[in-house]
């Protein structure tokens, strides 16, 4: 909830994509608006393939350091977020 009000440019959560809709139904009902919800990262990390802790760290460092210098660029088509992929966001409906 704080964190969405924050000027925050990139706010991550733990989670899968099923606890994210949740969550993101949940502030709907609280008032939050859908656009609040555009610069969170959720589930977080670039859809790499990564399996270990330390791939899965590599997949949150490479979209933290993404998002920081190219924030406008086709890599959030790898991203895991349901916030920044195209073909996941169809799953807030």
């Amino acid at each position: 909830r704080w964190a969405v009000t924050t000027p925050a440019r990139y706010i991550s959560m733990i989670g899968s994509k099923r606890k994210t809709i949740a969550i993101v139904h949940e502030l709907e009902r609280e008032g939050f608006e859908r656009s609040q919800f555009e610069k969170i990262f959720a589930p977080m990390g670039l859809e790499i393939g990564a399996i270990t802790p330390e791939e899965i760290a590599v997949s949150v460092v490479a979209e933290m350091i993404a998002a920081r210098r190219i924030p406008d660029a086709e890599w959030k088509q790898l991203s895991k977020s349901i916030f920044t992929n195209d073909r996941l966001k169809a799953l807030l409906k």
